[in-house]
């Protein structure tokens, strides 16, 4: 008997149940897997045996419309593959039988898979672990997007056209920053470059890939603000100064995971802008509807994640280990990675996606971006009043 158990780790996307579909959809039309089992609060349950039967008959298509992480999530870190917590892991495995692990999260996620594959071979169990990977923010190496993303793009592109349509209500109005996710990788902010497309976007772009200068920044304001009256900016959840340091950071509040703890760089840059220019501000943080706002999923989204779940069982039945990672040239491909190459490794925006001078999305990035969205997002705005 071989049974297998998923778990999701890290933030929820729109679409990371899509990618558990995926896993149930390939375990009911195969006969590898005996029983499936759904990890309830990521790792921890595998330590503390909360597993959930997978029905083999019942429809679980709804799953893709569904937000969130819907086994539960957990942010546990293993602290390598000695780790004490892998002990407990192993009599669970071994209680149920279980020799096939699917790992859905991010980067941090791929950690656990190596870890638990590492630790499987040193005490000769045999269990064939497969990492899914999903994130909004778009960091996976190995991995042309990442599950998650798009939805997200979707949220965000349509947000900013709405705030920037708001925003016209008033010939004056003031400086209004709006902050995405993306500790270490722009790509949420750039994506907001999108909204442009249909004169409906920011003035100004930052990202953590381009150091950030301060009397720019103010120059910049000041130089849109006389020529319109109003400026409107995207900036990412963290910006980093010249000598690669973090901006407004506290140093000594880290998270369970080392990573320190950021958010409210909007309200923070709001507050320079008053003090150094006498500038009205308002700060807007997308924050969880980012992630969370399924109403507006890409629908390839979650034909991808989906897929990726799907792929991983069928890597596993061949007894092959690694990442499930997305590819795309003409098309769209699906291939396994080394643990080592995803795991604790960040996929920054390329530099030549932004400007020289690092304060919007180049044309090389945009043509990157525009395959998240297509003409469904225009709004049409009769001539004369525009």
């Amino acid at each position: 008997m071989k049974n297998a158990v998923y778990l999701q780790s890290g933030g929820p996307t729109a679409v990371i149940n899509s990618s558990f579909y995926g896993v149930i959809k390939a375990y009911q039309e195969n006969q590898g897997i005996d029983v499936l089992y759904g990890s309830r609060f990521g790792l921890q349950g595998l330590i503390e045996d909360n597993l959930i039967e997978i029905n083999k008959e019942k429809d679980y298509s709804s799953l893709t419309k569904i937000p969130g992480a819907i086994l539960g999530s957990a942010r546990l870190r293993l602290k390598d593959e000695f780790d004490p917590l892998l002990d407990q892991i192993l009599e669970v495995v071994k209680k149920h039988d279980i020799h096939y692990i699917y790992c859905n999260g991010g980067n941090d996620s791929m950690d656990t898979g190596d870890k638990l594959t590492k630790f499987f071979k040193r005490v000769n169990y045999p269990c064939t672990v497969v990492g899914i990977c999903k994130t909004i923010d778009n960091d996976l190496c190995e991995n042309d997007f990442s599950p998650g993303f798009a939805s997200a793009v979707n949220y965000i592109v349509k947000s900013t056209m709405e705030i920037a349509l708001d925003l016209k209500a008033y010939k004056k109005g003031r400086v209004t920053i709006v902050e995405t996710m993306g500790r270490d990788a722009g790509w949420l902010a750039a994506s907001s470059s999108l909204a442009n497309r249909y004169n409906l976007g920011p003035d100004l772009i930052y990202v953590p890939e381009c150091a950030f200068k301060k009397e720019e920044f103010l120059e910049d304001i000041k130089r849109i603000y006389q020529e319109k009256g109003k400026v409107f900016i995207v900036v990412s959840e963290a910006l980093k100064d010249e000598n690669g340091e973090y901006l407004f950071a506290d140093t000594n509040n880290l998270d369970s995971f080392g990573h320190i703890q950021l958010g409210s760089i909007s309200m923070k840059l709001c507050d320079l802008v008053k003090k150094e220019l006498g500038i009205n501000t308002r700060y807007i943080e997308y924050n969880l509807m980012q992630r969370c706002a399924s109403h507006i999923a890409s629908q390839n989204d979650i034909t991808w994640a989906y897929s990726c779940g799907y792929n991983a069982v069928k890597f596993s039945l061949e007894n092959k280990v690694g990442v499930v990672s997305i590819k795309k040239k003409e098309e769209v491909t699906y291939q396994l990675v080394p643990f080592e190459k995803v795991a604790n490794h960040v996929r920054h925006m390329p530099r030549n996606y932004m400007n020289e001078i690092g304060n919007f999305v180049s044309q090389k990035g945009e043509e990157y971006f525009k395959t998240f969205i297509d003409d469904s997002f225009k709004i049409d705005i009769p001539e004369e009043f525009r």
